[in-house]
């Protein structure tokens, strides 16, 4: 790397949302190298995440329109037809990083990375700049190469002044670094061997090594049944005595423990997949028995500090559930989104060993704007509103749904849906009352 190539590496963001997932992303590019965040939503303009501004489009076009845009978003589609139709095309679409991407200082570091003579990046966005960065601060004087895999990723290898090169570069001997999973493979086919093939979603972050702990819990039920207990408005107190007079184990999940107080019903496991949810309740939830309880493990999680007892596990870093859905048989290397806490607890229940597993609470169907109507069974009341606010995905919801299914079906399991109404029709119907 030459003196005129470290221009490039001090170049800052802006991202584009202001949800979860720009936690992630500045904390993968460090809050020093992101000037701003585009939001669209009027009361988070001019606000704050870790000390940088939260501005509008119109403030970006007015006074920042040159810089490089991150899209955080989780759906990006929207955003991507907004920028676009303002004359806006220098912008990456981020993967979900608050689910687990590695640290740059990881990476080279479980890779040795400052001691391969030849790197070739298959593609080139700001992660891979933001690795390249790395690199030249450990000392590194690899020969860095980029094989692009757009017109835009073109254009930045050109902008930084880095080899351009093409599959024909690929052999057995060299590194190749990928972004992408299904790139790996087209990698490892080209080089006829998948050594020396990094794919930095498949490096284990240091915050998810524990992962590895949750082998304890393969197929500990196995052949048994179960039900999985939604949060949906058809679920009744009612349901949740039946549940408990049953000898049927139970999931709950998120904020199902507040309605603790009136039934006798407590589940046998208990799941948390919303990190804001764990911030802003995190004392209540300490307060629960914790050896049983499965939280997912977001990257960014700096403001509520781990509970030891409890089980984390990891999420994924891709945005798998937005092209094509994945399903987890090793909760150990990853629980795929699916826009619902269902979506994880399946994951979690079939590597437990359970073949029966029944739906109670899935509704998957919103009456409305969640500040003003009730989507839950249990008081949304006493729920901050910014916690469940916001627009509901369920067509992503229901594609994993649908994924879940196949996998199960595919695999001798029976997953049935035990909800009163509502829009899951994915499964088997099965009344309550027939059950138990």
């Amino acid at each position: 790397m030459t003196e005129t190539d470290k221009n490039f590496i001090t170049e800052q963001y802006y991202l584009f949302g202001a949800g979860n997932n720009a936690w992630g992303v500045i904390s993968y590019f460090g809050k020093e190298n992101i000037i701003a965040i585009i939001d669209n939503e009027a009361k988070r303009i001019n606000g704050f995440i870790q000390d940088i501004p939260i501005i509008s489009l119109e403030q970006y076009m007015k006074s920042h329109s040159d810089g490089t845009i991150i899209i955080t978003a989780a759906v990006y589609e929207a955003i991507e037809e907004q920028l676009l139709s303002c004359g806006i095309t220098n912008y990456y679409v981020a993967p979900m990083i608050q689910m687990g991407l590695a640290s740059v200082e990881q990476m080279t570091a479980d890779w040795n990375m400052t001691q391969m003579e030849e790197i070739i990046l298959f593609g080139y966005q700001p992660i891979g700049r933001h690795l390249v960065r790395a690199l030249y601060k450990e000392g590194a004087n690899c020969r860095v190469k980029v094989i692009p895999q757009s017109n835009k990723e073109m254009e930045w290898t050109k902008n930084d002044h880095l080899i351009i090169a093409d599959e024909s570069d690929i052999n057995r001997d060299n590194n190749v670094i990928v972004f992408r999973s299904e790139d790996w493979n087209r990698v490892s086919t080209i080089k006829g061997t998948d050594e020396g093939v990094y794919n930095i979603f498949d490096l284990v972050m240091e915050t998810n090594k524990r992962a590895a702990e949750l082998v304890k819990w393969k197929n500990i039920h196995e052949g048994e049944s179960c039900i999985l207990v939604g949060n949906g408005p058809s679920l009744s107190v009612e349901d949740l005595e039946r549940i408990h007079s049953s000898k049927i184990a139970s999931f709950g999940m998120n904020l199902a423990y507040k309605v603790y107080d009136n039934t006798l019903w407590r589940p046998v496991y208990y799941i948390f997949s919303d990190y804001n949810m764990m911030r802003q309740y995190y004392d209540e939830i300490r307060m629960l028995r914790r050896d049983n309880l499965f939280v997912k493990n977001f990257y960014y999680m700096d403001e509520t500090p781990m509970l030891s007892d409890a089980n984390y596990y990891p999420g994924c870093a891709e945005r798998c559930y937005l092209e094509k859905q994945r399903f987890s048989d090793d909760i150990t290397k990853a629980v795929y989104g699916g826009y619902t806490v269902m979506y994880d607890a399946l994951q979690i229940a079939i590597y437990m060993g359970y073949k029966k597993i029944y739906l109670i609470g899935a509704d998957f169907s919103y009456l409305g704007d969640p500040a003003t109507k009730c989507n839950h069974f249990y008081d949304d009341k006493t729920v901050d509103k910014r916690v469940i606010a916001g627009k509901p995905h369920i067509y992503i919801s229901l594609a994993a749904m649908q994924k879940a299914e196949e996998y199960a079906r595919e695999h001798g399991i029976d997953i049935y849906n035990a909800t009163r109404g509502g829009k899951l029709e994915v499964f088997r119907r099965i009344d309550l009352e027939s059950l138990i």
